[in-house]
């Protein structure tokens, strides 16, 4: 439909200007005189200004508790570091009264949860101790000290970093982020940009957010670049999530930000500082989501169920006697809603007890119920299938480093991931949260090149690793029908 323009003969516009004109002296006049003739009327509603006042006040009481706990996270840099080819743009160009050590320190948030210096981040902030970064810890008045011991969990992105204090330091608890409810007041606390101790406030949007397998609180509060391993709170000062990523389109806040629970970070902090690593209970098989129409067709609600794959040898799930396409419903009769919340409810789960399993199996009304014990995840673990030939016939590759499982294509092979008449190294298998995972790898992609060099065999594969330098190996990768490129770093022998 074409919009209709009004338009107004030349030779009158310039009496509508002019009768304009007069209309709005006349207009400023009569406002003029009101103001001079007329006293102020309008009066302040007193209950209206305290109630957003007591708002107010609870902001700057629950910043004033926790903005001494939080510290900053400054990974020392060389100063070439900032004209790499991963360099973003400095802020000394952003913000030209920035000292010039911004050019050469970055890092990010953290807060203490233990007087004697102990301190939780995300494990993203300090990676880079690993290739020989100085890592120090600010505290919100002004004390620097250098870090003492750094452990870290790269599944969850949590890290327990520890300082050496001489007398006893402000200190955070964590609430349970089981009763966070959407729509709660929270602070968000950190260092945005390594400009110092910044708050804002927002509110939980939501509280089951999903992205590669792990759970976040959704908040709206402003989280950017520096932000990462500072405290999210509550209007208490209690530390419900750690602020952890965001959703942008620039690069910088909008409006979206991600934070591991209080529950998730707590356990895997303390994992960490009892045992130095994190030890999680697992299934042993594959898991996928419920359609809706699916649940439909099962008499399921909506969001309910787990569709599991065909168990990995000698897992939790084989032992217990579950069988491909079958469908979770239940366990200890807590109705199970999605793969990544059966997945952090699992790795959680007492290992020393029998769980009761109600399934439905074979498109039958009636659900089954098995008794299964979950395992401790061995280190480097990688699921073998039960039912691939390929490794029946002893032709696959474990890769612990990587996280994969892979074998050479053959033409069956590569007809049943869809990959037509490509040839290269299929990945069977990859462990949720490892290298490769994190990476974007996922099951039944090829891998066509390594360095830039076709693969077809395992040795192949394996001298690539072999002769790969300090920048890792670059993989060509086809997935879904589509090519793309990924990074993975391997461990030299010392």
């Amino acid at each position: 439909m074409t919009t209709r323009r009004f338009e107004l003969p030349v030779r009158n516009v310039f009496s509508v200007v002019v009768l304009t004109l007069s209309f709005f002296a006349l207009n400023q006049n009569n406002c003029r005189a009101n103001v001079q003739d007329s006293p102020a009327t309008s009066t302040v509603d007193e209950k209206a200004y305290d109630q957003a006042r007591s708002i107010s006040l609870a902001f700057h009481q629950a910043a004033q508790k926790t903005l001494p706990a939080s510290v900053k996270i400054i990974v020392k840099k060389n100063a070439l570091d900032k004209n790499g080819p991963n360099s973003k743009i400095p802020l000394s160009e952003l913000i030209p009264d920035l000292e010039e050590k911004a050019l050469i320190e970055s890092g990010g948030s953290g807060f203490l949860v233990d007087p004697s210096g102990v301190i939780v981040t995300n494990a993203h902030v300090v990676r880079e101790y690993e290739i020989g970064k100085t890592i120090s810890v600010e505290l919100h008045d002004g004390r620097r000290f250098p870090t003492k011991t750094i452990v870290k969990d790269d599944k969850s992105d949590v890290a327990v970093v520890t300082i050496e204090a001489t007398e006893p330091l402000p200190f955070l608890t964590f609430a349970d982020s089981s009763s966070v409810e959407i729509g709660d007041w929270v602070l968000a606390i950190g260092n945005p940009f390594m400009l110092g101790s910044s708050v804002s406030a927002g509110i939980i949007s939501a509280t089951e957010r999903f992205r590669d397998s792990k759970l976040f609180l959704q908040t709206d509060a402003a989280v950017n670049p520096g932000n990462s391993g500072g405290p999210l709170v509550n209007l208490r000062g209690e530390v419900v999530g750690i602020n952890t990523a965001i959703a942008s389109m620039s690069g910088g806040y909008q409006g979206v930000g991600f934070a591991i629970p209080a529950n998730t970070a707590s356990w895997i902090a303390n994992q960490l500082r009892e045992k130095g690593k994190v030890e999680r209970a697992f299934l042993g098989a594959p898991t996928s989501i419920i359609e809706y129409n699916e649940a439909r067709r099962l008499n399921l609600p909506t969001l309910t169920g787990v569709r599991v794959g065909a168990p990995f040898k000698d897992s939790p799930a084989a032992k217990a006697g579950l069988r491909a396409n079958d469908v979770l419903i239940s366990l200890d009769d807590q109705p199970l809603e999605s793969p990544s919340a059966l997945e952090a409810t699992i790795e959680r789960i007492d290992v020393n007890r029998d769980f009761k399993l109600k399934i439905l199996r074979n498109n039958s009304p009636e659900p089954i119920e098995l008794t299964i014990r979950f395992e401790i995840q061995p280190e480097g673990y990688v699921g073998v299938p039960l039912t691939e030939k390929l490794v029946e016939k002893g032709t696959h590759k474990i890769d612990k480093e990587w996280g994969v499982m892979v074998v050479q294509s053959t033409p069956d092979s590569a007809a049943r991931i869809g990959a037509g008449n490509r040839s290269g190294i299929v990945v069977l298998n990859v462990t949720p949260g490892s290298q490769a995972y994190r990476a974007g790898v996922r099951n039944s992609s090829m891998i066509l090149k390594m360095n830039g060099q076709e693969v077809t065999t395992l040795d192949q594969y394996d001298a690539a690793k072999a002769n790969c330098d300090e920048n890792g190996v670059e993989l060509e990768i086809w997935q879904k029908g589509e090519i793309k490129t990924v990074r993975l770093t391997v461990k030299k022998a010392e």
